[in-house]
């Protein structure tokens, strides 16, 4: 079964140094989905050290269970996020489109 539009919980305001939890959801999917973020239209990689406009981010990112974790909240960490789910079967749902602030 395909995943349907899944749900982004993005807190519309984080404080710098603290730390931020955005998670995904999807209930329809089989097999369950695995799920990817964007910010700002750019999908975040697995570990921020490996791409350079990331670089200065810190946050963990657990593909199976779509929570994305800054810790800590980082002034360069602004943006627009929304997530995605797919697992194979039909095309990948995205979610609504979210800012939080720092």
């Amino acid at each position: 079964v395909p995943p349907g539009k899944p749900l982004a919980h993005v807190p519309s305001s984080a404080t710098i140094g603290s730390r931020a939890v955005l998670r995904c959801s999807e209930g329809q999917g089989s097999p369950p989905p695995t799920f990817r973020w964007y910010k700002d239209g750019t999908a975040l990689p697995q570990d921020p050290k490996s791409n350079p406009a990331f670089r200065n981010s810190s946050y963990s990112l657990d593909p199976r269970t779509g929570e994305l974790i800054f810790e800590p909240v980082g002034l360069w960490d602004t943006g627009d996020y929304h997530c995605e789910a797919s697992n194979n079967v039909g095309s990948p749902q995205k979610s609504d489109v979210f800012r939080m602030e720092t």
